[in-house]
């Protein structure tokens, strides 16, 4: 089972600033892995916005909230070179971060987002079960879930292949593969794999070149 954080942040100084790590997610175009000191805890903040949660897979890291400024503290607890953690802010928008742990100073996160709502799109009319959508997601991104084999017909010049599912708690989680096999980029939106049911999508990158490979997952209500 996954842990969830109850964190609220606002801006931090602007001396902290000068030397954070900038992440823009309002783009598909711009990256969204960040480095993290393993041994010190590391300050994460959403630019302009207060952070209501930040998930991940449990015993992965603790995180603890500073009162004074609303500031969130990462620290990473289990010997690992990667791992994924999610973010909602205080609208409700959702952040995906993949961190990669080395034996560095503490550093500073700052996620600037943009008009399109990257990683993850929730329908709000589902928002009393965020929590299990979240943690669905957080547990196929990290492989749980039952092993599947299927290609799926989609659009020209993509291949489709559900390669997991995981049902919890009256919603099933897929995770697909998709792949450009065209000559050309394609640029994807979540809104464009909604189906009756579906309750959330998330696309790992929404940018695929020819001949790249990005997953998709996708949680629905099950009757």
């Amino acid at each position: 089972m996954k842990k969830i954080f109850l964190v609220s942040a606002l801006l931090v100084s602007s001396f902290q600033c000068l030397a954070a790590q900038i992440l823009y997610q309002g783009s598909p175009t711009e990256s969204t892995t960040a480095t993290v000191s393993r041994n010190e805890p590391n300050l994460i903040t959403v630019d302009g916005r207060k952070i209501k949660r930040i998930y991940g897979a449990e015993g992965l890291f603790t995180v603890t909230p500073e009162p004074e400024t609303g500031a969130a503290w990462l620290k990473p607890t289990a010997d690992k070179p990667m791992m994924s953690v999610f973010i909602t802010d205080e609208e409700g928008q959702h952040y995906k971060l993949l961190l990669k742990v080395e034996d560095i100073p503490a550093e500073t996160i700052i996620v600037k987002g943009g008009n399109k709502q990257p990683g993850l799109v929730i329908s709000k009319r589902n928002e009393p079960r965020n929590d299990d959508i979240m943690n669905t997601v957080i547990a196929l991104f990290n492989g749980d879930g039952d092993a599947k084999n299927e290609t799926i017909s989609l659009w020209k010049g993509t291949r489709f292949e559900l390669i997991r599912t995981l049902d919890l708690r009256g919603i099933r989680g897929e995770s697909y593969l998709l792949t450009n096999t065209s000559n050309k980029p394609i640029i994807m939106d979540e809104r464009e794999f909604y189906r009756a049911g579906v309750q959330a999508v998330s696309i790992e990158n929404p940018t695929l070149e020819a001949g790249q490979t990005t997953q998709v997952f996708i949680v629905s209500e099950v009757e």
